[in-house]
């Protein structure tokens, strides 16, 4: 039996973008904005006016994604995952990103296998069982079944699972591989797919 693919984004799922984005922006602007005071996708409204629309050309710097933090849990729930999917990397990216992000995957995560990284804004054509993303525009149109990393700024979207951790994603997705697999019904009761009641958010400008 094909082990069914496991679709995962890298920015806020793999990588803590958020810790250094804030990091360099407070130091560049004297402020201490807190990942818990970004509520939406529109970063511009969040930072000091004289930052404005400046806050999304941090993305642009060359090696600035290159020696982003894994988030925790998440080296070691793939690793365990790999035995039961087949795991691709979903990501977005900057043009001067794309090879920092290629060498990130390989440094921090060697079982993912080479051919498995794609790097495109358009989600929803790249084929899986799973795509976990912290980002709704990527979920919302996406066929597979959806798994959202829960951050303040995507609270709004409810056609998902929604997890808090690797340790969340880890055992749900084993709960769904069972149930694909036919050895369960249902995932634990403890997860449950609410419908969308729309979008709220004002909109999604990230590029990641």
């Amino acid at each position: 039996m094909a082990r069914p693919i496991l679709l995962f984004d890298l920015d806020g799922v793999c990588c803590n973008l958020m810790k250094k984005w804030l990091a360099v922006y407070n130091r560049d602007y004297h402020d201490n904005l807190r990942p818990e005071d970004i509520t939406s996708w529109d970063w511009e409204t969040f930072v000091k006016p004289e930052c404005g629309k400046r806050i999304y050309h941090y993305l642009n710097r060359p090696g600035f994604f290159a020696d982003l933090e894994p988030i925790e849990g998440c080296v070691e729930s793939l690793g365990r995952l790999a035995a039961i999917c087949e795991l691709v990397v979903v990501t977005a990216s900057p043009r001067q990103a794309a090879g920092d992000k290629i060498a990130w995957v390989r440094r921090h995560l060697p079982m993912v296998p080479k051919g498995n990284i794609v790097i495109t804004h358009r989600k929803d054509l790249v084929r899986g069982d799973f795509m976990f993303d912290d980002a709704p525009k990527n979920l919302r149109n996406h066929p597979a079944i959806r798994i959202l990393m829960d951050y303040p700024y995507n609270r709004h979207f409810h056609d998902c699972y929604r997890v808090h951790s690797w340790a969340e994603a880890e055992q749900l997705i084993h709960s769904l591989v069972a149930r694909q697999q036919g050895r369960s019904r249902h995932p634990s009761a403890q997860w449950s797919m609410q419908p969308d009641h729309g979008d709220a958010s004002g909109g999604d400008s990230s590029t990641v």
